[in-house]
């Protein structure tokens, strides 16, 4: 068992940089923990955590095992967060911006599909993940008119919706919204 510990231990102390957001409280508080799968690393920090069904999450000292669909999100140490949300793993585009932005790849699984790109939102960080497309935007956001006003004039279609504006370092999206508070 202490030896067990002490493989846990090393683990994780090679992969401080990474770890995982337990609440979407810690996540908006920038409070993350280190953790591993608990086996020697082959591969990204991050990769090895999803492709376990248990994690060691180091808190304070102490380590404990956790069920992997139980956190709310994974950050490697690139800086890429990952949200785990009803068995499916999303990558974040804009972590510190209100209206949060995903992307899912899904791989082509026969000769002949193409690599496609599926984008979704959350209203903010404790919100449900939807797929981002005028209507769940809109339905998302009933209760403010002046930004339903103006996503009807900006954007014509769903894949206006996850354009970057280059010169304010931020997602159209979230522009509109800051503008329609």
């Amino acid at each position: 068992m202490i030896g067990y510990l002490f493989t846990v231990s090393t683990a994780i102390a090679q992969i401080e940089c990474s770890g995982v957001y337990l609440t979407a409280n810690d996540f908006v508080a920038g409070k993350f923990l280190p953790a591993t799968d608990g086996r020697p690393r082959s591969g990204t920090a991050e990769e090895n955590v999803m492709n376990s069904k248990y994690i060691f999450v180091n808190q304070m000292g102490h380590h404990y095992k956790m069920n992997a669909r139980d956190v709310y999100a994974l950050r490697s140490c690139e800086g890429t967060i990952v949200r785990i949300y009803n068995e499916g793993y999303y990558t974040l585009l804009n972590p510190g911006e209100t209206i949060l932005l995903y992307l899912v790849v899904c791989t082509p699984v026969s000769k002949g599909h193409v690599l496609t790109r599926k984008y979704y939102f959350s209203k903010d960080a404790a919100s449900e993940i939807e797929d981002l497309t005028l209507d769940n935007l809109k339905a998302a956001f009933r209760d403010n008119l002046a930004f339903d006003k103006a996503v009807e004039t900006q954007f014509r279609t769903d894949n206006d919706l996850y354009a970057y504006d280059n010169s304010y370092k931020c997602y159209r999206l979230n522009r509109v919204y800051s503008a329609n508070k």
